[in-house]
């Protein structure tokens, strides 16, 4: 492999935000090398030149080859609301401690690259009016989103202090699977689009959480945004990054700047099916803000990008030719 070839490395890189980023970056012709301490989506193996299997903290130890990777996109952590606030040590050492110690020990190398970190809308909380603009200064409302916000502070001070660059993507609900149906989210995911079309696919009830929050019909609405699309703006991130001078960090959303609740998933998935969801309204989960969608026109702005696959109909369809790819196979392994 030449010398001159573009290096990047991805934590996270098997999980499902990092397997179709590993993807979009050996599309534009990187070398990518993978850091995760699980096979969480195991096809994602295909598109990593090479994979550790470690935990990122260890970065410095498992990548010997630091000093020739000019950017690392740092997606691994832990990831969900919920739980959070049963186990916020959790988030709180995995998230925060160990990107610190991440950082740190990439100073003492003389690392002078780029991080580009995989942060949240969950940083923004449920007091800021939307579209929600970078400036915003939301309170979390959970762990997991006082997590990603103490992880921008901490990148921020050692971008300053090391002459790293830094950006953060606030992404708002990632969804969607790989248009060409070779990545997806696992079968079981938690997230509301895939529990929809799953509890189609299986035939069983569905509870969607909460009816009262203050939205036009009730459920919580989110801005959707298609996991491509997500994993394009992190190459997008890299080519911003090098208009940056050394020392400089900076925060941008990721959305479409359209809201969707709960119930128009439903009749989306439906739409898509030709089947009627069978749901059943539960309590809303602890941590839910009411409403969250980006105004995205700052990255928007300062890149090329624009989301490709984020209308719903593609985010829906996308993850049910997954879905139905994967039931497949699970009903032939059960056979054998």
């Amino acid at each position: 492999m030449s010398q001159n070839t573009k290096r990047v490395i991805i934590t996270g890189a098997m999980g499902f935000i990092g397997s179709h980023t590993a993807k979009a970056f050996q599309q534009a012709g990187y070398y990518v090398i993978g850091i995760d301490r699980t096979w969480t989506i195991p096809d994602a193996s295909m598109f990593v030149n090479e994979l550790i299997i470690d935990d990122f903290v260890n970065i410095t130890a498992t990548a010997a080859n630091i000093n020739n990777v000019d950017t690392i996109i740092h997606i691994a952590g832990t990831s969900l609301v919920g739980p959070s606030i049963a186990d916020p040590g959790e988030y709180y050492d995995n998230n925060v401690a160990k990107t610190n110690r991440m950082l740190d020990d990439l100073s003492k190398l003389g690392w002078k690259g780029t991080i580009i970190f995989s942060s949240s809308a969950a940083t923004y909380g449920n007091d800021c009016s939307v579209p929600i603009a970078e400036y915003a200064q939301g309170t979390p409302v959970s762990p997991y989103g006082h997590s990603k916000k103490m992880c921008e502070y901490v990148i921020e001070s050692h971008v300053q202090a090391h002459g790293y660059k830094g950006i953060a993507l606030r992404y708002f609900n990632a969804c969607g699977c790989d248009p060409e149906v070779e990545l997806g989210n696992n079968w079981n995911d938690t997230h509301l689009i895939p529990k929809v079309i799953q509890s189609v696919l299986e035939k069983n009830t569905l509870t969607l959480n909460g009816n009262d929050f203050l939205t036009k019909d009730g459920t919580c609405i989110r801005d959707y945004l298609h996991v491509s699309d997500i994993a394009s703006a992190h190459v997008q991130a890299v080519d911003l990054a090098k208009t940056l001078d050394q020392g400089t960090f900076e925060a941008y959303n990721l959305g479409t700047g359209q809201g969707i609740s709960n119930l128009e998933i439903v009749k989306a998935v439906e739409s898509a099916t030709g089947l009627d969801v069978d749901y059943e309204l539960g309590p809303r989960r602890l941590g839910d803000p009411d409403e969250l969608i980006a105004d995205p026109t700052k990255f928007m702005s300062d890149t090329q990008w624009q989301p490709k696959y984020s209308q719903l109909e593609t985010i829906v369809s996308t993850t049910l030719s997954w879905m139905e790819t994967i039931k497949i196979i699970k009903v032939e392994h059960v056979e054998d």
